[in-house]
């Protein structure tokens, strides 16, 4: 190295080395930061070849982008063990590390040479470091005009490894945060299409004289594993649905969308509502990879007498209130869908009297916590409802959702809150 004055009035290759430092502090992408660093390097240091190796997070073998001679830029095409060589000593070790003869040096890997067809006679090599992660390794090779590396490059070395450092975690922040944007759009995108399958709109009197129908959704996360859903089957009955699939995200929420698909294809007039469950189970048996499964009430209710009948796959037991108020739990039944082939479902049926309700809602209800873990309860559900039963189905869904986040007191919600009232009208 020279020790002269360079164009910036700096002795040896400071002045290079500070230009280089600005360069590299406004690149904002990884491969433009490894091009710059590995083309523009060399000249500060007046070294044969530059090297950079990061670490491969699935893998932990150190992937090579290096710049030798004058040969074009190699990114990403070698690959060194975990561990191996003297740049593993240098990211295990976390220091600095000189050989001025790699021939005589053990550590030395001698198979990249063999690949290259380079041939390495002494190294500087220096880990990037942030705290105490190490990020990579950065390494020159042969010397320009001198037999070894010198302390003074060693002192300049160390600078630039902590300037490559500040660029990589820089830019790994950024990727960072665009990728976790670009969830976020793609998690915002799918809540819209999520909201986009349940039904906001409910029956009026001439669609259903009889019968108010009202359910609503309120999500612990961003995509659901409830649903809920009501359509029309024949002139006077209306098909209902409630379901809570297990886990949450995105996963869920597909499970969510295709049981939702699969019993609107399948109910029909006249088909009893077990018969839909046991149709729905073999299909989602069929193809369920993920190992997911989903509690079901499907069933259907006559919109001018009242008569409900509905299959029960594992589901919470719905909430009957009489028009005088008393409420009681119908009975469970079934199991789950999704897990097993032959499973059996239950079916109930009951007519709704005027001013009659019966409200179908999901675990999310009755397991909702409070700040020392103690949970809602079937009680305090049926507590609620018995003082609500002369209010209409809209009324008496909020009101339960509401007396859920008054007994939470602030507590995070864990699971998806799900209520779905039939009332008949008195």
């Amino acid at each position: 190295m020279s020790n002269g004055i360079d164009q910036t009035g700096m002795p040896g290759g400071y002045g290079t080395l500070l230009r280089l430092a600005g360069e590299i502090s406004r690149e904002s992408r990884l491969e433009g930061l490894l091009v710059r660093i590995l083309e523009r390097s060399r000249g500060w240091i007046q070294a044969e070849a530059c090297s950079i190796f990061l670490p491969d997070p699935q893998t932990e073998e150190l992937v090579i982008h290096s710049a030798r001679g004058d040969s074009a830029l190699v990114l990403g095409t070698l690959r060194i063990p975990k561990g191996a060589g003297i740049v593993g000593c240098a990211m295990q070790e976390k220091r600095m590390i000189r050989v001025d003869d790699v021939d005589k040096d053990p550590r030395f890997f001698s198979k990249a040479d063999k690949q290259t067809g380079w041939k390495t006679r002494a190294v500087l090599t220096a880990p990037l470091l942030d705290g105490e992660e190490c990020l990579g390794v950065i390494q020159f090779l042969n010397p320009v005009g001198r037999p070894a590396f010198t302390t003074q490059d060693e002192e300049m070395m160390e600078y630039f490894a902590g300037l490559v450092a500040a660029a990589l975690v820089r830019i790994r922040a950024s990727q960072a945060a665009l990728e976790r944007a670009q969830i976020q759009r793609d998690l915002d995108l799918a809540r819209q299409m999520q909201a986009g399958l349940l039904p906001g709109v409910f029956p009026n009197r001439e669609q259903s004289p009889e019968i108010e129908i009202h359910a609503l959704l309120d999500p612990a996360k961003e995509v659901s594993g409830d649903l809920y859903d009501f359509f029309p089957v024949g002139d006077r009955e209306y098909a209902f649905v409630v379901g809570d699939v297990s886990g949450k995200g995105v996963a869920a929420g597909l499970f969510m969308a295709v049981t939702r698909t699969l019993i609107r294809a399948i109910t029909v007039p006249g088909r009893p509502p077990a018969e839909i469950l046991q149709r729905v189970n073999t299909l989602l048996c069929a193809e369920n990879p993920a190992n997911l499964f989903v509690t079901l009430i499907v069933g259907r209710v006559d919109t001018r007498t009242g008569r409900v009948v509905y299959g029960q796959g594992g589901h919470n037991p719905p909430v009957r209130i009489t028009a005088g108020g008393s409420p009681a739990l119908e009975p469970p039944g079934g199991i789950p869908l999704g897990m097993f082939e032959e499973a059996e479902f239950g079916q109930q049926e009951l007519e709704l009297r005027p001013g009659d309700a019966l409200v179908v809602y999901t675990d999310g209800v009755t397991e909702a916590m409070d700040p020392q873990q103690a949970l809602f309860g079937e009680e305090r559900l049926l507590a609620v409802a018995g003082e609500q039963g002369g209010a209409g189905a809209e009324s008496l869904n909020r009101t339960v959702v509401e007396s859920v986040r008054r007994f939470a007191r602030g507590a995070e919600q864990s699971d998806d809150i799900t209520l779905l009232t039939l009332r008949r009208l008195g």
